[in-house]
């Protein structure tokens, strides 16, 4: 299946502040990021994560007791129009 990759700049705030991280969003082509597009990029980056607020598109880790992480909000997303995805013959 190809897909499309998308940059996004995230608000990553944990105990000890906030600053901010880019995370790769990959979805089917001609399609724009959806929620679960981002929890996939999060737990790929291992972060078990689950939307809080969808206006501010504010994620919570689900067990706050063995993380420092606070919350992840979405700041910005861009798609990557230079990316062309391999594919594989046979």
């Amino acid at each position: 299946m190809l897909k499309d990759r998308y940059y996004s700049t995230v608000e990553y705030t944990d105990r000890f502040g906030a600053n901010n991280r880019e995370f790769l969003i990959y979805c089917p082509k001609g399609q724009k990021p959806t929620i679960g597009d981002f929890l996939e990029a999060f737990q790929e980056a291992g972060y078990d994560m689950e939307i809080k607020d969808y206006v501010t598109m504010t994620f919570k880790p689900k067990d706050t007791t063995t993380t420092n992480l606070i919350s992840l909000r979405i700041i910005r997303t861009i798609r990557d129009y230079s990316y062309t995805p391999l594919i594989k013959n046979g």
